[in-house]
């Protein structure tokens, strides 16, 4: 038999067993309710009895059209669209419901299955109420009596609406009155819900009012911490300037290892001689027979004077040094440039380290602003709402023209809050783009929140995770920090100038070489056709020098570099001074960070319950207008102070981990 005669089936037993009961709803108006004839349906079900409890299963069994989310995110949204499903549901079942509980103890295999989906539907639900207590939405979620409350009153909705319409909301209307009602039995307020909402509305929010864009390095339209980092290190005015110092003092090694390698040096010139006085010299005192004409006899024909009386000079010349002892000259150059370069490659470190501080620093200012302004924005929302509920209660009597005129000036006085903090984000925004030297128009969404949890507190001297997923192990060692060792390189590059300077009165020496060749053109030629026409000259030198009288030069030389290697020297006792108070005072600033941060922690749940409680008082006209004001105001405070505790621990614990290669805060004595 094919499926559509069993779905059919299936669906005629349901109606005619919510209308007409067990008896009523006999195989031969099922089947003619079906379309088919009694043979197909005995053919498909043995019997009535597992046709009936077969359709009552099926029509319990529909899955929710609205399921519950696992994280909460907006529990009256949530809550009622899931209620207004269910009760939906009911009201579709009623009929069956009704026929399975009036003929349960008849007929039991039919009226079980009704029960699977109430109570599939109540675990659902339980396990709602569990997940709004983790996420902060409810204080606990321990007693399950409210979630059965709910159920029992959507099921006596169901089944008494149409015979006691008055006793109900209107059907509209319902769903959202019976989430308000079961949510406040369960502890949750309006401000509750909005304080609670503020961690996971905020990247919600940021997309909403930041449209998406391209951003170098980075997905479209966000920015998370370590995108940021990357892009700062990458872009940094201060790291680029430090890497132009190491290329420097690369380039100053290189210089200094020169001098101990050979130096060759080539070059090539051309001279034309226009008088010679060679030429003259032969012509004023040659004798008669110079005079006569006769072959081989003058000067001029001599082959000295082919080379002193040549018009035409072509010469290539070799030459070569290489210092063989310099009395300390060239060693003190290079552990100078060497010094140079670790001092560079430091320098470098250096500003890499403060550039990703400044750019955490410029990130998480901005999501405290984005913070500060939703929490602006929701402290509004409850003034709003303040307001309109003195309204209500004045317009019945029960509040004075007082307390109707306090709670619009406190509505009004929120409103320049708000604009504030919109001012603030944007500037804090604005800051962290022209940081990154990103277009100031560039829509940016942060991804990356300001931890929020206890958990985020760790040991002081332990490794510390930081907010981009790193965990580094601080290293607060005097000998570890860059300024330090910074502060070695100097000391060694002084030692070694003052050793060239004691050692400037020994004699250098210096061996050289140069290797010529010498070509005489006759007139009218440039350049000797053959290679035999080169004329060689090799000479090899060895040099030695002395000072013998500087006028005091030598001993100021030897005088500057004491007192350099002195100023060196204190200046590394006073920076290790410095890096020894720098890392305790590092240490301490953690150590505040993470004090204050759990006392706003307990100060916010302290403020939040207090508000809970002075909500109240003002529904149930026990407490005045004024009371609910200052309670919410040190509601708004504590969440301001939580949050601003919040990302002065993110930014201690980074300083932490980078501070070796953090510049000094402090100097010495």
């Amino acid at each position: 038999m094919t499926c559509p005669a069993r779905t059919q089936l299936l669906e005629a037993a349901a109606r005619l067993y919510s209308a007409s009961g067990f008896r009523g709803a006999t195989t031969r108006r099922i089947a003619e309710a079906a379309g088919v004839n009694e043979v197909t349906l005995f053919r498909l079900f043995r019997s009535k009895r597992e046709l009936i409890a077969a359709a009552v299963r099926a029509r319990s069994r529909v899955p929710a059209a609205a399921p519950l989310p696992d994280v909460p995110v907006d529990p009256i949204a949530e809550l009622t669209t899931w209620v207004e499903a269910d009760h939906a549901f009911l009201l579709e079942a009623r009929g069956m419901l009704l026929t399975s509980m009036a003929e349960m103890h008849e007929r039991p295999e039919c009226a079980e299955p009704t029960t699977e989906h109430p109570m599939q539907s109540f675990k659902d639900l339980t396990g709602y109420v569990e997940r709004l207590a983790q996420h902060g939405f409810i204080p606990s979620a321990v007693d399950t009596t409210a979630a059965a409350m709910l159920k029992g009153t959507l099921f006596a909705d169901a089944m008494g609406r149409a015979l006691m319409p008055e006793m109900f909301p209107p059907l509209d209307q319902a769903p959202a009155k019976y989430v308000r009602l079961f949510l406040r039995s369960l502890g949750a307020t309006v401000a509750l819900l909005l304080l609670a909402l503020l961690p996971v509305l905020l990247p919600v929010r940021a997309v909403a009012q930041q449209p998406t864009g391209n951003l170098a390095g980075a997905p479209s339209g966000t920015l998370s911490l370590a995108e940021a980092l990357r892009i700062a290190e990458r872009k940094s005015e201060a790291v680029a300037i430090a890497g132009a110092g190491v290329t420097r003092a690369r380039g100053q090694q290189v210089q200094a290892n020169s001098q101990r390698l050979p130096q060759i040096n080539g070059s090539a010139g051309y001279q034309r001689a226009l008088e010679s006085q060679f030429e003259a010299i032969s012509t004023r005192f040659a004798g008669p027979s110079d005079s006569s004409g006769s072959a081989g006899g003058g000067f001029e024909d001599s082959p000295l004077a082919r080379i002193f009386a040549a018009p035409n000079t072509f010469s290539v010349t070799l030459s070569a040094t290489q210092n063989l002892y310099t009395a300390g000259r060239l060693p003190a150059q290079r552990a100078g440039a060497n010094a140079a370069r670790t001092a560079a490659d430091i320098a470098y470190t250096s500003s890499q380290a403060q550039a990703v501080l400044e750019a955490a620093q410029a990130y998480f200012d901005a999501v405290a602003a984005d913070q500060f302004l939703a929490i602006a924005e929701s402290s509004l929302v409850l003034t709003t709402r303040t307001l309109e509920q003195t309204q209500v209660a004045r317009a019945v009597g029960a509040a004075a023209e007082f307390d109707l005129l306090r709670a619009r000036v406190t509505r009004d006085n929120q409103k320049p809050l708000v604009i504030q903090a919109r001012g603030a984000r944007t500037t804090a925004y604005l800051r962290l783009k022209q940081l990154l030297d990103l277009p100031l128009a560039t829509p940016l969404e942060l991804t990356t929140p300001i931890r929020d949890a206890a958990a985020t507190v760790s040991e002081i001297t332990g490794p510390i995770t930081l907010a981009d997923d790193r965990t580094i192990t601080p290293d607060t060692t005097v000998a570890a920090r860059a300024t330090v060792r910074q502060a070695q390189a100097q000391v060694g590059a002084s030692e070694q100038a003052l050793r060239a300077a004691q050692n400037a009165r020994l004699p250098s020496v210096q061996l050289s070489s140069t290797y010529q060749r010498f070509a005489y053109p006759t007139e009218g030629t440039f350049l000797p056709s053959a290679l035999d026409l080169y004329f060689p000259n090799w000479n090899v030198s060895l040099g030695l020098s002395f000072p013998v009288l500087t006028g005091g030069r030598l001993r100021g030389d030897r005088m500057v570099a004491e007192a350099n290697l002195t100023e060196a020297q204190l200046r590394l006792q006073q920076t290790r001074e410095g890096a020894s108070l720098d890392a305790l005072l590092a240490l301490s600033a953690l150590e505040q960070a993470q004090a204050s941060y759990l006392a706003s922690v307990g100060t916010d749940s302290q403020a939040a319950q207090a508000y809970r409680i002075a909500e109240v008082r003002f529904q149930e006209g026990i407490s005045t207008q004024l009371e609910l004001t200052e309670v919410r105001m040190q509601l708004v405070q504590a969440r301001l102070q939580r949050v601003q505790a919040a990302r002065d621990l993110e930014l201690a614990k980074l300083r932490l981990a980078l501070l070796k290669d953090l510049p000094l805060v402090t100097g010495g004595r």
